[in-house]
């Protein structure tokens, strides 16, 4: 396919749903330990403390979003869950086998690193869109539905890693998301009685932090905390659901560059973390791929032919989803970031080269 040289521009470029993600993360290993050092150890150790709440940040934007119903969401949501499956299955598959082929054993249960890079894979959404009568494609909407199973299926595991076990990382989860509830319901009343726009941007902003610091408390996953909260927001009433979607809509590009920059940061670039983040890459785009046609044989032309290639660029919730492993369980979850870091600069690249024939439809 012949490749076409504007792709690098969009690439470069912000707009309301895309951001320079592979530059970001090459950015972040440039000025980290493994670059010029300046973001250091030190420096990076403080910054760790604010991702939490930029991770649950992104998640308050998707929950925002998850009730915003259109026509033929049903059907979108199919093709979303079908090239996600598809996706999650062939990496997951696919990185178990490179795992069994190079690495002896791992500090982690046989099952739950294959399993963690698969979900990582399985997104391709960078930002939701704020505005809710913002007209989408086709392929936009399964980019945006296909986040949420990742993220929900995402906060027991990584729960279950904190706690040694499947039905304990389910207590916990059940045991965080009241506790998110409440703050989110807290922070309702206290927007429903805020008398100006300053006011409920100070009380926004202090929810938002709260529901981020629980999370990290509880060495939960700060991506499901936020998709908790935006979703009781969402339903909650007009003026909070309005006031908490511009606060975070406000932040969130800054709060997207630093987990981007950390997450590179964090990156080891070794051999072995390079190899394996090259054969994610390949998976990921295989899976994308097969994932596409899947769903386009099952919902027909309510989705472009070519799909998949709509969803090849990974956007950024695999990264946010690998930091928040690394933020919960610590330092035995660094190859999984290092390896979705790798896979995910490798699959933007290869985005480039295969760029979708239609708008998306």
């Amino acid at each position: 396919m012949r490749f076409r040289p504007a792709s690098w521009r969009g690439s470069l470029g912000w707009s309301a749903t895309s951001a320079p993600v592979a530059l970001l993360l090459l950015s972040g290993i440039a000025v980290g330990p493994q670059g010029i050092n300046l973001l250091s150890e030190a420096v990076l150790s403080v910054l760790d403390s604010v991702v939490p709440v930029a991770l649950a940040a992104l998640g308050v934007l998707v929950g925002l979003g998850a009730g915003h119903h259109r026509a033929g969401d049903r059907y979108m949501f199919a093709a979303a869950c079908l090239e996600t499956a598809a996706t999650a299955i062939v990496v997951a598959g696919g990185t178990a086998f490179v795992l069994s082929a190079t690495i002896a054993s791992t500090s982690w249960p046989v099952w739950t690193l294959p399993l963690a890079a698969g979900l990582c894979a399985a997104t391709s959404l960078t930002l939701p869109t704020g505005n809710p009568l913002e007209p989408r494609t086709a392929a936009a909407r399964v980019a945006e539905l296909g986040v949420l199973l990742p993220i929900v299926a995402g906060g027991p595991l990584i729960a279950s890693l904190r706690e040694g076990a499947p039905a304990a990382g389910l207590i916990l989860v059940a045991q965080a998301s009241g506790v998110t509830l409440v703050l989110a319901a807290a922070g309702w009343l206290l927007l429903t009685r805020a008398s100006g726009e300053t006011e409920e941007r100070v009380f926004a902003i202090a929810v938002l932090l709260l529901v981020g610091g629980v999370t990290d408390a509880l060495s939960v996953s700060a991506l499901l905390g936020g998709l908790v909260a935006g979703v009781f927001w969402r339903y909650a009433g007009r003026l909070p659901r309005e006031a908490v979607s511009r606060d975070v809509l406000f932040v969130q590009h800054p709060l997207l560059v630093l987990v981007l920059l950390v997450a590179g940061a964090h990156t080891d670039l070794l051999p072995l973390s390079l190899g394996l983040g090259g054969a994610y890459a390949a998976l990921r785009v295989a899976g994308t791929l097969a994932g596409g046609l899947m769903a386009r044989q099952a919902v027909g032309a309510r989705v472009p032919s070519d799909l998949g290639l709509h969803l090849l660029s990974p956007g950024v919730f695999g990264v946010a989803f690998a930091l928040n492993a690394v933020r919960a369980v610590g330092s035995d979850a660094s190859i999984l970031l290092t390896m979705v870091v790798i896979g995910t600069i490798g699959s933007e690249l290869v985005a480039l080269f295969l760029p979708p024939q239609g708008a998306g439809t």
